[in-house]
C-alpha cells in the first residue's frame, strides 16, 4: 500500500484521504485507525490481509493525516465519522465490507455496525471493546473517577495549550506514547494523565525511553503527519464524547454481525477482562487475547495480530 499517494473522496464538504491495496475482486475490509494514529498505522497489517486475498482499504480520519482537518469540534461527532466511512466505501465502489478498528477506530466501527448495519458484514475490534451506553454523560463519570487531569478532560478543557505543548517535540511525544508494556506493569489513575506525563518528559530533557515500538523511519511518518495537521484537530474526537453519548440514546447495544474481539494482554488501559460484557451483546462473538503485547498491537505484535485476524477471516468467510 502506497501511503504517499492517497485517493481523495469528498464528504460533508471535506476531503478524506484513502489508501487501497489488494485484488479488486477480493472481499473488502475497511481498516479504521485511532488516536494518536493515522492510516499508516496499518502498515504491518495490510500485507498480511492482501496476501490472504482481501481488498484492503484504509483512510485518514477527518482531522488526521492528509484528510481535511477542520478545527471546530462540531465536525467530529460519531454520525459524521460513520458517514465518512460510507463515503470512502462509495468512492471505492464497495457496498458491504468487513470493518476493523483499533483504539478510537474500534469505537467508530462498533457504532457503524449498528448505524449502517446493512453495509457491515462483520466487525473486528482491537483493544477497544463494545460497551453498553453509559448511564450518565461519560466525561462526568471520568471526572468523578479520575479527576480533571485525565487526558479526555484535558483535551476538552485546554486543547489548544496541550496541542501546542505536544508540537514542541512531536518526535518525543510519539516516543513517549508508542511503547510496549513492561512485564508486571500496572496502571493507577495517573496512567491517564498524558499531558502531565509529557510535561514531565519535556522537563527531563526528552530522555531516551525503553520499549519504543515505532522504528525511527515509521515514527517520522507520524511526526510529519501531525506537524501537518497540528495536534488539536485529533482531540476533537474526545470533545464529542458526551455529544456521541446523547446522540446514541435509543441505539441498540446489540451487534448482530459476526464479531472478533482482539485484546492485548498488556493493554493497561483496556485489559481483556473489559470484553466480558460483550458476551451478552454480541451473539456471534469470538475473543482472542494476544500475549506479550500492549495497546499498540499493530507495532508491538504484528505477526500475532495478523495471524489472529487472518485465521478468523479464513475460517468464517472463505
Amino acid at each position: 500500500m502506497n501511503f504517499d499517494s492517497p485517493f481523495f473522496v469528498s464528504n460533508d464538504s471535506f476531503k478524506i484521504a484513502t489508501y487501497s491495496d489488494g485484488r479488486e475482486d477480493g472481499p473488502p475490509i475497511m481498516l479504521v485507525h485511532g488516536w494518536p494514529e493515522i492510516a499508516y498505522s496499518w502498515k504491518n497489517t495490510v500485507p498480511a490481509l492482501v496476501a490472504a486475498g482481501y481488498r484492503v482499504i484504509t483512510f485518514d480520519l477527518r482531522g488526521f493525516g492528509r484528510s481535511s482537518a477542520p478545527l471546530d469540534p462540531v465536525h467530529y461527532s460519531m454520525p459524521q465519522l460513520v458517514s465518512d466511512i460510507e463515503a470512502v466505501m462509495d468512492g471505492h465502489g464497495i457496498s458491504e465490507a468487513i470493518f476493523c478498528g483499533h483504539d478510537w477506530g474500534g469505537s467508530i466501527v462498533w457504532h457503524a455496525a449498528r448505524m449502517i448495519g446493512h453495509r457491515v458484514k462483520a466487525v473486528i475490534g482491537i483493544c477497544v471493546p463494545h460497551t453498553a451506553r453509559a448511564p450518565a454523560p461519560p466525561l462526568k463519570i471520568i471526572e468523578k473517577r479520575y479527576g480533571a487531569k485525565h487526558y479526555f478532560l484535558e483535551f476538552r478543557d485546554r486543547g489548544p495549550e496541550v496541542a501546542e505543548m505536544f508540537a514542541t517535540d512531536a518526535d518525543g511525544f510519539f516516543r513517549l506514547m508508542f511503547r510496549s508494556t513492561p512485564p508486571g506493569a500496572t496502571a493507577d489513575e495517573t496512567f491517564t494523565f498524558i499531558p502531565t506525563q509529557f510535561e514531565a518528559f519535556l522537563k527531563a530533557g526528552s530522555p531516551h525511553l525503553k520499549g519504543c515500538v515505532l522504528p525511527d523511519e515509521d515514527r517520522k511518518q507520524f511526526v510529519d503527519a501531525y506537524m501537518r495537521t497540528g495536534f488539536e484537530t485529533g482531540m476533537n474526537l474526545y470533545r464529542n464524547i458526551n455529544v456521541n453519548w446523547a446522540l446514541a440514546e435509543g441505539l441498540s447495544n446489540r451487534i448482530t454481525q459476526p464479531v472478533l474481539m482482539i485484546s492485548p494482554e498488556g493493554d493497561l488501559l483496556l485489559p481483556p477482562a473489559l470484553t466480558e460484557p460483550m458476551v451478552n451483546m454480541c451473539p456471534d462473538l469470538e475473543r482472542v487475547n494476544v500475549p506479550d503485547c500492549g495497546h499498540w498491537a499493530m507495532w508491538d505484535a504484528p505477526e500475532a495480530l495478523n495471524g489472529a485476524m487472518v485465521e478468523w477471516l479464513e475460517r468464517r468467510f472463505k
